[in-house]
């Protein structure tokens, strides 16, 4: 498939200074802008259409309004407008945005230059989704995450946009953790593929690419990029340990809270057992006590004797070994911050 850039444009807030309020003999001697409906959503078009809007203005003023510029930070943005607004009339600000170099989401912020002294710079914002001539929607790839056992899937419809018909003949994958099937919505135009990742891969982040073959020459292979992130059944709560800030003496003293806790338990709400508590910080202790519900776990740490803490921050982890295949080193961050 032909690569488009894909393009997110907003244009940032601008600073306007300090506004004091106009002097009372000269505040009804002023052209006064409002824009009504400063924002347009195009919803979803084909790339290469031409988006087009009018976009009403207002003077609230009692003197003529001069709207001197209208710009955003594209090329394919064009805008003419009206002059000139007499009191107390409207006038329009006409946009059009030549999709055909854009794909994906956009986000279009213009600016509205305007003889309005209490907001000299206004703003209209266009928005949407522009799809290719041939499309994978909602997105071009599948980003899954499961905990481990449970599989997931992911439908993609391959959408052709273009007057030309495209037929799939086939849908490979270039990884056992995921597999495609696929069927016809309308023939020559829509195709549903569903993704289904296993989730009895191993811990951690799994690739793969589905190919999917079509009759056009041009692009007999359409990728679509799959991954899948396999997490432990068993969490930590939190996920990072943070020790208060404590003083050199009492660090090296040693000292334990029974707020220095981690709770360690099953998503899936089952039992488990915990084997083995380590820490690579030798002078951390590290045990653990069930919770009544008898499925979880609190697990604590305290400050040993020693005489190697300094001033500063050491960062080391825990390790929670269970009985479950899974969940055979839970690792989680401990900070230690002394003064």
């Amino acid at each position: 498939m032909k690569r488009r850039r894909h393009l997110v444009l907003a244009a940032a807030f601008l600073s306007l200074g300090p506004w004091f309020p106009p002097h009372p003999a000269l505040a009804g001697d002023q052209p006064q802008l409002e824009i009504e409906h400063a924002m347009f959503e195009f919803g979803s078009v084909v790339s290469g259409q031409t988006v087009s809007h009018a976009f009403m203005v207002r003077n609230r003023g009692e003197t003529p309004l001069t709207l001197e510029d209208v710009s955003a930070p594209c090329a394919c943005f064009h805008a003419s407008f009206d002059r000139s607004v007499a009191a107390g009339q409207a006038g329009r600000i006409e946009v059009s945005i030549d999709t055909s170099e854009l794909l994906g989401p956009v986000f279009l912020t213009a600016r509205v230059r305007s003889s309005d002294p209490a907001r000299p710079v206004s703003r209209v914002v266009v928005k949407g989704v522009v799809n290719g001539p041939i499309a994978l929607l909602p997105r071009d790839h599948v980003d899954l995450t499961t905990v481990q056992g449970d599989d997931m899937e992911q439908i993609v419809t391959l959408e052709v946009n273009r007057k030309r018909p495209l037929e799939v003949l086939r849908v490979e994958s270039s990884s056992k953790t995921f597999a495609p099937r696929w069927e016809t919505l309308t023939p020559g135009r829509r195709y549903r593929i569903v993704v289904k990742a296993n989730g009895s891969e191993p811990v951690g982040l799994h690739r793969g690419t589905l190919r999917i073959h079509t009759d056009d020459p041009d692009q007999a292979i359409i990728p679509l990029e799959c991954s899948l992130l396999v997490v432990s059944s068993v969490v930590a709560e939190p996920e990072t340990l943070f020790l208060p800030t404590v003083g050199q003496a009492e660090a090296r003293k040693g000292l334990k809270k029974e707020s220095w806790k981690v709770v360690v338990r099953n998503m899936r709400g089952r039992s488990f057992a915990i084997v083995a508590l380590t820490s690579d910080l030798p002078f951390v202790r590290v045990w653990n006590r069930i919770r009544p519900d008898g499925k979880s776990y609190d697990v604590f740490v305290e400050l040993q004797p020693n005489e190697v803490l300094l001033p500063g921050r050491t960062v080391g982890s825990l390790h929670v070994r269970t009985d479950l295949p899974d969940a055979q080193d839970v690792k989680v961050p401990v900070w230690v911050e002394v003064r």
